[in-house]
């Protein structure tokens, strides 16, 4: 493999210092809260639809979907159909509440329809969730970029979270979901160089690289089996995908705080929209991408040598395949993928822990002014954290099935918490609490009892604690009308 050439480097370092200086061109010296953490609502649907993709779409998944493919099949492609599916849902049951709500964080509509334990108690699960993935999605693809080029893990975790906490903290949510876009595009334009690159070196092109990969049963589409401990089941697939396309839509204030910054009901649904539709395509042409490499080296066997990892197939290939200078670029969009991620996550952490915490608890009547200079420190004191997490991420063992652990055992219960809250009059707080107990528990029972495919887990979390949180209400007084008019689902009028 002919290796990271000076060419290369210099393409990665002017990416991240036109990414940097751009993300600060948006610093105001006296902005507001308003302008700092939502852009002062002017931001419309394209650039806000696009960022809610690139916050989630980091190099875990640009490099773990390809790997995957590469190893099995096209089997786990399903999970992207769930956002379409529930698309409908977001655009009728929660759009319509937040953005008529005016909020900063999604935790403020809990404490108007439940108390503020509930917002507080939700508002830090998120926190714990989103900096520990925040973590990952740096040291992951550092860990196999190391492995491929030879840069140390901590040049890679300090260089990708130096730059990009640098532009957040000035920038602001305006530098976030700007720079979201032009990483979007960056790391689009990489795989389809990939992939047209690998198909094109196949002897026979196109016809043959798919007759490689249809005998080797990489294209299979569809599982059908009923046994509920197998990943890549359709059903597996579609319960986990409807769940992690519903979640993130309602729950996480890194999704959410892009659908605040929209100027209008209009911009907020099409940004959703968006995002449903795009997720698809992009998803399929990962997993793709995945097969277009095992067509290529079943072609080409002896450059597999010194692959560290499949984990690593994607930089592995664009490093000994790519001209000079292209390789570098395509690392470079590598590396935008955690960037894009990195902001929209200190970003959100720190409008929630400011927003939720500071403003609301501790001094709640200062000036805008205030809170958007309490803000930028936020944002500087977060980035060093999860940087600091992620150079300490390798004691953690299996980061992303650590992760996913993680998070299905906390997504399902936050997911229900809304959604008591938004489908009924009845649920009261002591309720939508004992409910999100019970359901947190419930899913480590089925990990510690089951073997159950982990996407399964979400959608008992939200059933234990829908089913509980409404059967502890109705032991408790109903909640007062101000807890409820204009915040349950029919107590709004009509959108216009």
């Amino acid at each position: 493999m002919k290796g990271f050439a000076t060419l290369d480097y210099i393409a990665v370092v002017v990416y991240l210092l036109a990414i940097a200086a751009f993300g600060s061109s948006f610093y105001r010296r006296n902005s507001s809260a308003r302008e700092y953490f939502l852009g002062s609502r002017s931001i419309s649907w394209l650039p806000a639809g696009i960022s809610i993709i690139a916050a989630d779409l980091s190099a875990i998944s640009i490099m773990g979907a390809p790997a995957w493919s590469f190893k099995n099949n096209m089997e786990l492609v399903w999970v992207a159909v769930g956002y379409p599916l529930m698309a409908p849902l977001v655009l009728l049951v929660f759009v319509p509440f937040y953005s008529r709500l005016n909020l900063y964080t999604a935790y403020e509509y809990l404490e108007r329809r439940f108390s503020l334990g509930v917002r507080l108690f939700t508002s830090g699960l998120f926190q714990m969730l989103r900096g520990w993935h925040v973590a990952v999605a740096v040291y992951g693809p550092a860990l196999v970029i190391n492995m491929v080029t030879g840069l140390p893990v901590w040049a890679c975790v300090f260089i990708m979270g130096f730059f990009t906490t640098f532009y957040t903290t000035l920038g602001g949510i305006k530098a976030v979901i700007w720079t979201d876009v032009i990483q979007f595009v960056t790391v689009t334009t990489g795989i389809l160089v990939i992939f047209v690159t690998a198909i094109g070196a196949v002897p026979g092109g196109f016809p043959a690289a798919y007759t490689a990969a249809k005998a080797a049963g990489k294209l299979n589409l569809i599982n059908t089996s009923l046994d509920p401990s197998q990943l890549t089941t359709i059903w597996s697939c579609l319960a986990g995908g409807m769940i992690l396309s519903l979640a993130p839509l309602t729950t996480d204030q890194a999704i959410l705080q892009r659908l605040f910054t929209t100027k209008s009901v209009k911009d907020c649904r099409q940004s959703v929209i968006l995002q449903s539709i795009l997720v698809v395509p992009i998803t399929f042409l990962l997993y793709s991408l995945g097969v277009a490499l095992y067509a290529f080296y079943n072609a080409y066997p002896d450059r597999l040598h010194g692959l560290p990892t499949n984990n690593a197939i994607v930089p592995h290939f664009t490093l000994a395949e790519l001209p000079t200078g292209i390789s570098g670029l395509v690392i470079a969009a590598i590396f935008a993928a955690s960037m894009a991620v990195m902001s929209a996550g200190i970003n959100s952490l720190t409008t929630a822990s400011t927003v939720d915490f500071y403003q609301r608890v501790f001094r709640p009547n200062e000036t805008p002014e205030h809170y958007a200079r309490v803000g930028r420190l936020g944002t500087l004191i977060w980035g060093c954290l999860v940087t600091f997490l992620a150079l300490l991420a390798e004691h953690a063992g299996d980061l992303v099935v650590a992760y996913n652990r993680v998070s299905s055992v906390l997504s399902g219960p936050m997911l229900g918490i809304f959604l008591l809250g938004v489908l009924t009059r009845r649920a009261t707080s002591t309720g939508a609490l004992t409910g999100a107990v019970c359901g947190g528990l419930a899913v480590i029972a089925v990990m510690i009892w089951t073997n159950w495919a982990f996407f399964y887990l979400g959608i008992i979390g939200v059933s234990i604690t829908i089913a509980m949180g409404l059967a502890v209400s109705l032991f408790t007084p109903p909640p007062d009308e101000r807890h409820t008019k204009g915040l349950v689902m029919g107590s709004l009028e009509p959108t216009p």
